[in-house]
């Protein structure tokens, strides 16, 4: 076992910049999210700074980055977040599906196809099929009417399958398909209705391309990952009180960026599709409701109640890396790993060092570098 000293100067060494790492492994490639942080950041520091079993926190869930190494590594692990779609889709990328189920999912999307023709058909010819209801009015404002055909078939099929594991595997596909089948711009996280868009690949054909690569990837994690046990919990990273104090052996987790990222903007379409309430994600997220004067204010005052969390619940003499960027927010650059680090010694951790990662591979394009806090419970 390596002291700290040489952990220190293994990590330091590091290729950080990982200018041509695969960071779509196993289901690493699941559903697009917002200004995720690459696997292998995870992966280095679970691996310096856990053995096997022990229990490793993520407080911002995200998509499930931290999970899904940590269970390759064969490390338990908790995750949660206040997104129900970053719990959904964080379940799916750590829950294990064998290949007779595998065969089935692949099978459903073959059993949809008649449907599907006969949607075209009747669009081709000036009628309609009804096959649900729209689940958000707005919705008509961002599909044409071919596509919210296909895709209220889609999900209607979805929401029929009994198996918790197989239904969620495919909302997941689905939800992941819905931006780019839309009339929405894309490259903006903020959502722009694109007054011209171009012709799309129908629903149906983009979620069975989806569902293809999904499958592929389980079955690359079912190879790598070990029996650890993961939880996702759709829960409060300012209020860990299902954590006794001292419980976890290791803490990896990325804050979301202040106000830079529309997170619940970003996901709207999906939480609209998936029954999830935008206006009320907005209120619970640190950042959000990012119009607001005192959004700087609240962001700083919400973290500093995490921090004391994770000091509370972090075993004595145990790590905790915060990775983060520097956004750039009404027109100022908000040193956040400055501001993070300062109230990290003012709750009680150890500064042990910070590792700076810059030009390639950062979490967020408009970030020209980011942060590795390595923070001790001491």
């Amino acid at each position: 076992m390596f002291n700290e000293q040489r952990k220190i100067q293994y990590l330091t060494g590091l290729d950080w910049a990982l200018k041509s790492a695969s960071t779509k492994y196993a289901t690493h490639g699941y559903h697009p999210y917002a200004s995720r942080y690459i696997p292998q950041i995870p992966h280095y520091l679970i691996s310096v700074f856990t053995k096997k079993n022990d229990l490793v926190l993520d407080n911002f869930l995200g998509s499930g980055t931290t999970l899904v190494e940590s269970k390759i590594l064969g490390r338990d692990a908790i995750g949660l977040d206040v997104n129900p779609l970053a719990c959904l889709i964080a379940r799916v990328k750590t829950t294990n599906i064998q290949k007779c189920d595998l065969e089935e999912i692949c099978q459903f999307c073959l059993s949809l196809d008649k449907e599907i023709q006969s949607l075209k058909y009747n669009d081709k010819h000036n009628t309609s099929i009804l096959v649900g209801n729209i689940p958000h009015p707005n919705i008509l404002k961002w599909f044409n009417q071919s596509s919210i055909s296909e895709l209220l078939l889609l999900k209607n099929r979805i929401d029929s399958i009994k198996k918790k594991k197989t239904r969620e595997f495919l909302l997941v596909a689905f939800s992941s398909i819905l931006r780019t089948v839309s009339d929405a711009t894309s490259g903006f996280g903020n959502l722009m209705l694109n007054l011209q868009p171009p012709p799309r690949i129908g629903a149906y054909q983009k979620f069975c391309r989806v569902v293809t690569s999904m499958v592929e990837g389980m079955k690359q994690y079912n190879q790598t990952s070990t029996h650890s046990n993961v939880k996702i919990l759709n829960s409060d990273s300012r209020n860990l009180n299902f954590l006794k104090d001292q419980t976890i052996d290791f803490i990896c987790t990325h804050p979301p960026y202040m106000a830079s990222v529309p997170y619940a903007e970003y996901q709207r379409l999906s939480l609209w599709w998936l029954g999830f309430d935008q206006s009320a994600l907005e209120k619970k997220l640190i950042g959000g409701r990012r119009s607001r004067k005192d959004t700087p204010c609240r962001f700083l005052s919400d973290m500093h109640l995490v921090l004391v969390e994770m000091k509370r619940v972090l075993a004595k003499r145990k790590y905790c890396c915060i990775v983060i960027g520097n956004p750039i927010y009404k027109g100022k650059t908000w040193h956040l790993n400055e501001i993070l680090k300062k109230d990290s010694l003012k709750v009680g951790f150890a500064l042990i060092k910070e590792i700076r990662r810059r030009k390639y591979r950062l979490t967020m394009g408009n970030i020209k570098e980011e942060y590795v806090l390595i923070l001790k419970n001491e």
